[in-house]
């Protein structure tokens, strides 16, 4: 039975994300909004060149939809992280809904590193960097355990609690129980 070390959920809690969210489908809905009334109630074309009260509406609607969407999977979404004396487990629903094992023997080393997000892999989230940084998973912060795999690739994942992160890491690579 896998015996677990180390165990991490993060959520984006980041203020300013939430409100340009928000402002969007505020925008988006006053803007559909104003045009509607203005062809409906006011009788006048909405625009230079103006669609018909169907085409705007429809346009509208399926705008807030996709908004709202966007808005729904980054509020859902979560990294998790599990670490245990078999494997590392890496989750980030609900785009990445099924777990990923790294086993030890696909890890040739690992380290804890500063990470700056937008510079070396352009943001948060499941990304890919540049070539020489690898693939992330982060959420928020500039903390990471980079994991160099044998084959070459590499992987950062974000964390928040590095201490212990790095003890689970260390137990899991020299194979304790």
């Amino acid at each position: 039975m896998e015996k677990v070390l180390f165990s991490e959920e993060q959520r984006y809690t980041q203020w300013w994300l939430y409100l340009i969210m928000l402002a969007s489908l505020l925008s988006v809905l006053i803007l559909f909004s104003v045009g509607i009334y203005q062809q409906v109630v006011l009788d006048k074309p909405f625009g230079d060149q103006p669609m018909s009260t169907e085409g705007l509406t429809v346009t509208g609607v399926f705008s807030v939809i996709i908004i709202a969407l966007i808005f729904l999977v980054v509020f859902k979404s979560k990294l998790k992280t599990k670490v245990t004396n078999k494997a590392l487990w890496l989750s980030f629903p609900p785009l990445m809904r099924k777990w990923k094992q790294i086993v030890p023997e696909q890890i040739e080393r690992y380290e804890i590193r500063t990470y700056h997000a937008k510079r070396e892999y352009r943001g948060y989230g499941l990304r890919r960097g540049r070539r020489r940084y690898g693939a992330a998973y982060t959420i928020s912060g500039n903390i990471g355990v980079q994991l160099h795999f044998k084959n070459g690739k590499k992987l950062l994942i974000g964390t928040q609690k590095k201490q212990t992160f790095e003890y689970a890491m260390r137990k899991l690579m020299e194979g304790e129980e």
